[in-house]
């Protein structure tokens, strides 16, 4: 089995440490990059958790997303394809967006769900597509790839993390030269096996996932922490995120995209994020590797988000980020309505690490 050496390592901290960033409005001073890195190290923790797109300080200067265990992709047909959402909000009606999410609550909390029997593991799915943007070129290129984890019954057991990588292209009207390197620093068919999902990938001093819960990847504690009440848990998220009200709706697909909460905890958070003002239905038709659902979404600074739920069960399938306004060459270049990634997520029970339902 192939692991990181140490400079890919602290290459993986840097890269999420200037991701984070760029989905803030840091201030380039010492300070701010000091509190953005020590953000990246505890979001480390979260590998079930997606690293979102930003910037990368590398000799091509480019942007894309990182996948991490369990990352990101609506996929639609072939690939990724422009977006039919209206990314200002304008003329749709944000009850409805509440309607369809308390009637995926409502779904949600009459799940019987089978619980994880001694020997059993958690088998979380993530079927992702990204685009890796090299700043200042206008070139830009697509990996579809498919990440899973088996997460025990027993936390303190053995866990397994793949990566299996579908295919690199670069986007149309964007060629560069050559073939593109993949958006993720995992290599294909990587695997990585640990007690408590303490991966050799992850940067030194990284909590204990055996004892240490996060949104992205919870202990039975954490879940159990969380409020019951929609307009506290609602809190509770915006306090996560920490960047408003459209920070809630972040927080929320962190949560889900993780595959582990269960279903009485995932109505309850269906129901917290209803209460975002502004948040819309943007597409009642969205094809998630094959699944159809309802997408909700609202602005969050050059992108349009989305998270996708399945009407008829109530089950979060997935998620979107979408181009939200025309960007300059030297930003990449991507058109408005381009979706910049997207991720269908699936959950199942199974017998065996490595097995699959």
């Amino acid at each position: 089995m192939s692991e990181p050496t140490k400079p890919e390592t602290l290459d993986r901290v840097l890269d999420a440490a200037l991701s984070r960033a760029g989905d803030e409005p840091v201030q380039f001073d010492v300070a701010a990059g000091r509190n953005a890195l020590a953000a990246a190290l505890q979001a480390r923790a979260e590998a079930a958790g997606p690293i979102a797109a930003g910037v990368r300080t590398r000799p091509r200067r480019r942007t894309r997303w990182l996948a991490a265990a369990a990352a990101v992709a609506v996929l639609t047909g072939g690939g990724l394809a422009a977006s039919t959402v209206d990314l200002t909000g304008v003329g749709s009606n944000p009850v409805s967006a509440a309607e369809e999410l308390t009637k995926a609550a409502d779904l949600a909390s009459r799940v019987v769900e089978r619980p994880l029997a001694p020997g059993q593991f958690r088998y979380v799915r993530t079927r992702s597509e990204g685009i890796t943007v090299e700043l200042g070129s206008g070139h830009a290129s697509t990996t579809d790839l498919v990440q899973e984890e088996w997460i025990p019954a027993d936390r303190r057991g053995e866990w397994l993390f793949r990566n299996k990588i579908n295919s690199v292209r670069w986007l149309d009207g964007h060629e560069g030269d050559g073939r593109p390197d993949a958006g993720t620093s995992f290599k294909d068919g990587q695997e990585f096996r640990a007690k408590c999902g303490n991966y050799s990938y992850f940067a030194e001093g990284q909590p204990d996932r055996c004892t240490t819960g996060s949104l992205g990847s919870p202990t039975p504690e954490f879940i159990a922490s969380l409020p019951k009440d929609p307009k506290e848990l609602y809190a509770r998220l915006e306090a996560e995120n920490g960047t408003g009200d459209p920070g809630v709706l972040s927080s929320a697909r962190t949560a889900l995209q993780s595959g582990v909460f269960p279903a009485d905890v995932r109505a309850n958070i269906f129901r917290a994020v209803a209460l975002v003002p502004g948040l819309v239905v943007t597409d009642k038709k969205a094809n998630l590797d094959g699944k159809e659902g309802v997408a909700l979404g609202i602005r969050q600074g050059d992108d349009f988000s989305e998270i996708i739920v399945d009407p008829e069960n109530g089950d979060f399938i997935g998620g979107r980020s979408t181009v939200a306004e025309d960007l300059p060459e030297d930003e990449g270049g991507l058109e408005k309505g381009t979706v910049r990634e997207s991720y269908a997520v699936t959950s199942a029970v199974v017998d065996a690490l490595g097995g699959r339902p």
